[in-house]
């Protein structure tokens, strides 16, 4: 977010998408129409936000995806990446791999993908810590978590 070692962090809302071994769970489906759209999670974001009253402008996307084209969609929503590591990534992203936890943590929101530990520790962690927005999105089949 550009925010100067002097500055306190302005209010922001963590997402933690799970793709990578969650995709084989999609036997029946296509990986993507299995998996909720950026367009959905989009909505869930803005429809919590307005709801609770958030006031953050920034969003942190956290995932293991690994399809450019997914995070060039990212990068169109004006959203923040951050990738997850793996055993092959070196230097900054250790960086970015051990504060994870804390970004998804410590958001006035977080979203993330249902069934997967991460998500399901920092939905709870910004719920008791911050009384934030969450919401663990649904997938599994197509339009899972539409409405």
């Amino acid at each position: 977010m550009n925010v100067p070692v002097t500055e306190q962090i302005p209010p922001y809302i963590s997402i933690h998408i799970r793709h990578g071994d969650f995709g084989q769970q999609c036997e029946e489906f296509p990986v993507d129409q299995c998996f909720a759209p950026l367009s959905v999670i989009a909505r869930r974001v803005f429809e919590r936000r307005t709801r609770k009253g958030i006031n953050a402008m920034h969003v942190i996307m956290t995932s293991d995806e690994r399809d450019p084209e997914w995070w060039s969609e990212i990068r169109a929503l004006g959203w923040n990446m951050g990738r997850l590591c793996s055993g092959t990534d070196r230097g900054d992203l250790w960086k970015m791999c051990s504060s994870m936890p804390i970004i998804q943590s410590n958001g006035a929101g977080f979203f993330g993908t249902r069934g997967s530990t991460m998500p399901t520790l920092a939905s709870r962690r910004v719920q008791l810590w911050h009384d934030g927005a969450t919401r663990l999105i649904r997938w599994g089949w197509p339009g899972t978590d539409d409405h």
